[in-house]
């Protein structure tokens, strides 16, 4: 998904209905030409109202347009650069945003555009982004394209259906635009029907029968492909009411689900879930995608296919994407893990380029404390929360494919606001069997097994973010530097209390640190940062098998009263409410016995098991 390519398209405020009425009944005497110049209208209409609101004040667009169309100083043929940093992108942009009011600029850019022809060495720019912003132009240019103009023709055909996915969708409004450009309708009707034909619950990529998303593979894409999915079908559902060519209910139906119940839950705070973003989570991507949403999901709501949702409470889980979501009025918390057949990140067009322990149970905490973007380009990614990881100087950089050589397993489980997931950890070098027990306003974070088949330490990492506030371990204020402590104590921040009820060896880092984002995406301009910085973990004897145990709740409810399960190759919980238990191996603990590895769950009068998978 391309930096240039996303529509606020919740900004405007529309005319078109979305009612089922308006659709013609009768095919047969619909009157295609009409038809077609009634969805370039709608286009026309929809497009130029998205590009007004996101130009803003044009004057500043105006001043770096020479009079050949060129944007001063631009390279057109950067082709050593495929992702958003990719400077001809800018071209695209403002020549879209300056058509509404500037139409004579908007076509002297075009037209040099086509004689520049920039070019770039990631398929998508040619295949997709250019195509779409050229299109999109003329449309709100009021041009027609001729078979005559060799140069358009030519660029305009390096965009053909096919691919998977929001690829898929994309290259579909492409051809959807390119049939209204030269009065075809059967481009036009192919085009709505390869859209319609991704609005679907799939088990390849796509939207998921769990209401995640897909595409690159099996791996978590709600803030990337899943993102621009939901943008692009809000688009069309506005764009294509009214006419013959309408979505029909059933498919409108999928579009609003996949917001209720998979994207709404990852935003809090004015921010989606670091863990959700995907590959892009530099500066301030993970607000502009909660801007996105929630404007996509405006748009839906003002065309009457949306209604007005309750607040968020309590928890959801992501079985297929290995992602599990706990929250409440205090906090947002999320695990994220990976498995042989689940890809947990990706490094594409040099985006997430520390990204490879991201998805080995990391886990993310919100408070009502503002998030610190910063803190990303700021951490040590060795040191991922919620993460069990030897301590070396291996490459912290993904593959396409898989992080790293991961053989693990995990399950999941969320029901009202109890919640739990289980995985057994396993790559090459290390393993761990880890826990997550949620329930009301606590979190219980337990690890056993942890063993490391190379030399180095090991170490489960509970906090590295920025420092908001000041750290109390125990009830003594903590000050820049190293600490240590044995455990059975507890340490409050940002309104939170961190229970540590066994002996370890835990550590305290509180600095000053200087980062850059081109650590994270190396096309990224150098963008230095600072700022104070806080990390917390627990330490691992090598030696022996390892275990760990964190719980955390706001620090103004009492602890809870919990007894900690342990037993061979089984980790749990026993509340008055009942009892969570991760059983990794077959086995019995207190009266509970399970033939198979999964996840039991009897507690406040949810009775599951969630058998182990991959």
């Amino acid at each position: 998904m391309k930096k240039y390519f996303f529509a606020t398209i919740g900004l405007l405020s529309m005319s078109i209905g979305l009612c089922a009425a308006a659709i013609p009944q009768n095919k047969e005497n619909v009157d295609f030409m009409s038809e077609i110049n009634k969805l370039r209208n709608n286009l026309k209409l929809l497009l130029c109202r998205q590009y007004s609101a996101l130009a803003g004040d044009t004057s500043t667009l105006l001043r770096q347009v020479l009079p050949d169309g060129s944007i001063a100083g631009m390279n057109y043929h950067q082709e050593n650069v495929r992702g958003s940093a990719w400077a001809p992108a800018a071209h695209l942009a403002m020549m879209q945003q300056l058509a509404p009011s500037h139409p004579e600029v908007a076509a002297r850019m075009l037209d040099f555009w086509l004689r520049a022809d920039g070019t770039s060495e990631n398929w998508w720019w040619p295949q997709i982004g250019i195509p779409a912003a050229v299109c999109r132009t003329m449309l709100m240019l009021g041009r027609k394209a001729e078979k005559r103009d060799r140069q358009l023709e030519a660029l305009l055909n390096r965009s053909q259906m096919g691919r998977t996915g929001q690829n898929k969708v994309w290259l579909a409004g492409i051809h959807l635009m390119k049939g209204l450009l030269y009065d075809d309708p059967a481009m036009v009707k192919a085009g709505r029907e390869a859209i319609l034909s991704e609005i679907c619950v799939t088990d390849k990529e796509g939207l998921q029968p769990d209401w995640s998303f897909h595409q690159h593979g099996a791996q978590l894409q709600f803030g990337n492909y899943g993102l621009s999915w939901f943008g692009d079908m809000a688009f069309w559902a506005a764009a294509l009411a009214g006419t013959s060519y309408a979505l029909p209910p059933e498919k409108l139906t999928l579009i609003t689900k996949y917001y209720e119940h998979g994207l709404r839950w990852t935003l809090y705070n004015n921010m989606m879930d670091i863990s959700a973003c995907g590959r892009q989570i530099i500066e301030s991507w993970p607000q502009k995608k909660f801007i996105q949403i929630c404007s996509y999901a405006d748009l839906l709501k003002k065309s009457g296919l949306l209604k007005e949702l309750p607040a968020l409470r309590g928890s959801i889980c992501y079985p297929r994407s290995g992602y599990l979501i706990h929250r409440n009025e205090d906090f947002f918390f999320s695990v994220k893990m990976s498995s042989a057949t689940l890809i947990g990140s990706e490094v594409v067009n040099s985006e997430n380029a520390l990204g490879r322990y991201s998805a080995d149970g990391a886990t993310m905490l919100y408070t009502r404390y503002p998030w610190k973007q910063s803190s990303l380009a700021l951490r040590n990614w060795h040191k991922v929360p919620g993460t069990t990881e030897l301590q070396n100087s291996d490459s912290l950089r993904p593959t396409r494919q898989y992080p790293h050589e991961n053989s693990s397993s995990y399950c999941c489980f969320a029901e009202d606001s109890v919640a739990g997931a289980m995985m057994r950890f396993r790559v090459s070098r290390l393993q761990a069997d880890k826990a997550w027990f949620c329930f009301d306003k606590y979190i219980v974070c337990m690890g056993t097994n942890i063993k490391s088949f190379e030399p180095g330490s090991v170490a489960t990492t509970l906090v590295q973010r920025f420092r908001n506030t000041q750290v109390l371990l125990g009830n003594k204020p903590l000050t820049e530097g190293v600490f240590r402590s044995a455990g059975k104590t507890s340490f409050t921040f940002e309104g939170m209390r961190y229970l540590l009820p066994e002996s370890g060896s835990f550590k305290f880092l509180l600095d000053h640190r200087q980062g850059n984002w081109n650590t994270i995406n190396l096309e990224h301009p150098s963008s230095p940062v600072s700022g104070d910085m806080l990390t917390v973990w627990q330490e691992h004897d090598t030696s022996t098998p390892g275990q760990y145990l964190y719980v955390i709740h706001p620090e103004n409810i009492p602890a809870p009263e919990i007894k900690y399960l342990r037993g061979n190759n089984i980790i749990g919980i026993h509340t008055p409410d009942g009892i969570i238990a991760a059983f990794f191996s077959p086995g019995k603990i207190l009266d509970i016995e399970t033939a198979v590895p999964g996840l039991y769950i009897d507690f406040k009068n949810i009775r599951k098991f969630i058998p182990l998978c991959q």
